[in-house]
């Protein structure tokens, strides 16, 4: 049953202010003030008086067409256009009314549909729609006419727009980038020196230069000494990881040895595994692993994940250190613990920056959350993938694992660093 067309235009205000608040997703924009507002043209209407319209309204595909304020149809330039300038049909139809060139069964949309749900409808009316175009109501009110030139032109026009918020986006994004890396290069340099002087003033103090300390004293003095160098390290790490975020931490590579990286490693550690009651070992492959890589990156990767190993590892239990090749014949080498291990819903936290697991253990022990992430940016920068597996209460296994295009012959000689 065809809809009431024949009630008023509407308001031109208010559809202007419509459109100005219509979303500028393709996907959410509503066809209706889209519509152009022109009232339908009687069915008595000559042919040639319609086609008058037309060549006044030069992007104008179709009219509406009714009778005593009903709806019968409507005409199409293209078919109008045939029978007029063809010297035959222009006698026949010139002066005949319109209801005999008209399409009895157009195309009629809502106001509130989208742009995307109207193309959809043209395409399902196997391209009729196409050149004639559609009526638009509202309510069941007639409102105007639409075209698919007209949807078109909208499409284009919201997709520029689109990429023009998305290149302003990303220009904000890089100014962010830029504040963060010029704020973070500030701090550093702010605090670093006052640190300096503090940790310089307690190795001075412990070597009993302005005389003898108790024992007492000497620990406020160390407590002081770790405590500095833990912030200089927090600091590091903060511009290291905001460089890697901007894409400017550069590699200097070098050949390196996985099996002398891991046992340099163990070294650093075994103390503090020693001290936490821990068995640390190492397992190496027998013959040489020379990968080109970055050496102090991946010793870094490999001490925050040993250090991050022992911290979640209860007394009495066991950290691996370990070198090889995988199946894919890439290098890699991996931290495995015996701790406390982390719940699958809390993995994905783990990685992200300033990421930390929720649960009671994690919570009473020091850390920022910038180890992972941090490692994670050093493996990605050498082409790689850091690879977490973890169980609650058996373990966590963390393989920082290379491509194979970085294993080298045993026998290629030493890079120099540039």
């Amino acid at each position: 049953m065809w809809p009431d067309l024949g009630g008023p235009v509407t308001d031109a205000c208010a559809e202007r202010r419509a459109e100005e608040a219509a979303p500028s997703d393709p996907a959410e924009r509503r066809i209706g003030p889209l519509a152009r507002r022109l009232p339908p043209i009687p069915a008595s209407l000559s042919c040639s008086e319609t086609f008058a319209i037309f060549e006044g309204q030069p992007g104008l595909r179709g009219l509406a067409v009714q009778e005593e304020g009903r709806p019968l149809g409507m005409v199409s330039r293209d078919t109008l256009m045939i029978s007029i300038t063809n010297p035959v049909r222009h006698a026949l139809y010139e002066r005949r009314p319109i209801r005999l060139l008209m399409n009895r069964s157009p195309l009629i949309v809502d106001a509130e549909m989208t742009v995307d749900e109207v193309f959809e409808l043209i395409a399902e009316s196997r391209g009729a729609a196409l050149g004639e175009g559609f009526i638009v109501t509202r309510g069941g009110t007639y409102l105007g006419v639409g075209s698919s030139l007209d949807l078109l032109r909208e499409s284009v026009l919201t997709q520029r727009q689109r990429i023009l918020e998305l290149e302003l986006a990303r220009r904000a994004a890089e100014q962010a980038s830029e504040a963060k890396s010029s704020f973070l290069a500030n701090l550093s340099h702010e605090l670093r020196t006052p640190l300096n002087a503090v940790i310089g003033f307690a190795e001075l103090l412990e070597s009993a230069v302005v005389g003898p300390l108790n024992e007492r004293q000497l620990g406020y003095l160390r407590d002081i000494h770790g405590s500095g160098h833990l912030l200089l390290r927090l600091i590091s790490d903060l511009l290291d990881l905001s460089r890697a975020e901007s894409g400017r931490l550069d590699l200097f590579e070098e050949q390196v040895g996985l099996s002398a990286l891991v046992e340099s490693g163990a070294r650093t550690l075994s103390p503090r595994a020693r001290s936490h009651g821990l068995e640390l070992a190492v397992d190496l492959p027998g013959d040489p692993l020379l990968v080109l890589g970055d050496e102090r990156k991946l010793l870094q990767v490999l001490l925050n994940l040993g250090t991050n190993a022992v911290k979640f590892t209860p007394r009495g239990g066991r950290v691996v250190l370990r070198a090889g090749i995988d199946t894919d014949a890439g290098p890699f080498f991996e931290v495995e613990d015996s701790g406390i291990g982390i719940a699958e819903e809390e993995l994905p936290k783990v990685l992200e920056t300033f990421g930390r697991s929720d649960d009671p253990f994690t919570r009473r022990t020091e850390g920022a959350g910038l180890g992972l992430s941090l490692c994670r940016a050093f493996v990605e920068l050498h082409g790689g993938r850091l690879e977490l597996a973890s169980r609650l209460g058996e373990g966590t296994r963390v393989r920082a694992a290379l491509p194979a295009a970085r294993l080298l012959e045993a026998e290629q000689p030493r890079l120099e660093r540039a």
